[in-house]
């Protein structure tokens, strides 16, 4: 089964770093992206990992959370993440920019869609 809103997998991230000036991502290594679709209101979660690789999960809308994972990049101010799912999201980016745990703001990805975007403390 293919979760279109799970394309929030490059919607939410406009993350990262103060930490580590050569990795925006530095920040959310240790900590939790929660992400909230604009349109239907879906949650979901990404932990990324320092090795370019993430897992993710998303609540549908039938109440079962649905488990994914894939690769990322940042690249010219934007992160892009490639789910290896086949019943996962497609590919898509999102600008990235610095923030700080408890910080929360709202991306738009390259498929269109808007989320809302925090940044907790802890995995």
């Amino acid at each position: 089964m293919r979760i279109a809103t799970l394309a929030l997998a490059g919607a939410f991230l406009a993350i990262a770093a103060t930490a580590h000036a050569d990795d925006v991502m530095a920040n959310t290594y240790a900590n939790t992206i929660h992400t909230k679709n604009a349109a239907n209101g879906l949650a979901g979660t990404l932990l990324f990992n320092a090795d370019g690789t993430f897992t993710g999960s998303i609540v549908a809308a039938d109440g079962k959370t649905y488990p994914y994972g894939g690769t990322w990049t940042v690249s010219n101010g934007n992160i892009c993440l490639a789910p290896s799912a086949q019943n996962g999201p497609g590919p898509s980016c999102s600008p990235v920019t610095s923030h700080n745990v408890g910080d929360t703001w709202t991306v738009q990805n390259t498929l269109g869609e808007t989320y809302e975007v925090s940044l907790a403390a802890g995995r």
